[in-house]
């Protein structure tokens, strides 16, 4: 049975996946998953990594589970983890995925749901669904037609093929690819330097590119007066924004590294 490890590392949640040998994804996983993220909320956490532990990041779903469901069986088993899906696209703080070694079907749909990823030179993706006759029940195929258009969306899910981090880099579904054994370094390092920044509006701009999505840039325009503008009131913009116009831009930008966001 999957579980996960959860560390705060200052501002920083760090959740690790494990459920060995093959880290496969299963129901259990997925409830403390979502308790996690739950608790990082809570916490106040401004930014969350999700890693895995053992030679691979996941083998993708326990396939035990879909021996002998019922399409109403298998509704029900598929809705169970949709609220985990949600909740990381919903976090208010950016989640990154720190990708190793293998990373599966519904490995890969966890990590297509985060806001950033980065892997290891020698990660391997793959969405390997029709292999077993089925497609992506976590929503996979069209959120890598959102990273890389519906053509490549197609033909990863369609052929079930591996592919290398840096062709993922390439195609623009993962940001970042490190050298094999700095992936983790890599991640805490920039966990940390986004945790330090304007948390409250990397919130709004994680709604505003999810609404944008959904229902296109007019609306997402009409949605961002009401979802945006309450910044202008916020102590991080109104602080930020005097200390420009005090210290001039040149000197804003070389102390900007000094400069206290404080998520409020």
């Amino acid at each position: 049975m999957g579980h996960t490890d959860y560390q705060a590392v200052d501002t920083v949640a760090v959740v690790t996946m494990s459920n060995p040998p093959a880290s496969l994804f299963d129901e259990e996983l997925s409830e403390h998953l979502l308790a996690d993220f739950e608790r990082a909320s809570d916490e106040g956490k401004r930014a969350l990594i999700l890693q895995a532990d053992g030679a691979a990041f996941s083998g993708g779903a326990d396939v035990s589970m879909f021996q002998a469901r019922t399409i109403g069986q298998a509704r029900e088993l598929i809705g169970r983890s949709m609220p985990l899906i949600a909740a990381i696209e919903d976090a208010p703080f950016p989640v990154i995925a720190a990708v190793h070694g293998l990373c599966l079907a519904a490995g890969l749909e966890l990590v297509l749901a985060c806001d950033l990823v980065v892997a290891e030179e020698s990660a391997r993706f793959a969405q390997v669904e029709a292999m077993i006759g089925a497609t992506t029940f976590l929503g996979g195929v069209y959120r890598l037609a959102e990273r890389c258009g519906p053509a490549r969306a197609r033909e990863i899910t369609f052929g079930a093929e591996q592919y290398t981090a840096a062709t993922f880099e390439r195609w623009n579904i993962i940001n970042r690819v490190v050298p094999d054994g700095e992936l983790r370094d890599h991640a805490l390092g920039w966990a940390q330097r986004l945790a330090k920044g304007p948390t409250a509006a990397h919130a709004v701009t994680k709604r505003l590119v999810r609404y944008g999505l959904a229902h296109g840039p007019r609306d997402a325009d009409r949605y961002l007066l009401d979802a945006a503008t309450p910044l202008f009131e916020s102590h991080d913009m109104q602080h930020a924004v005097g200390e420009l116009l005090s210290q001039g831009a040149r000197q804003f930008l070389a102390n900007h590294d000094h400069l206290v966001f404080e998520n409020r």
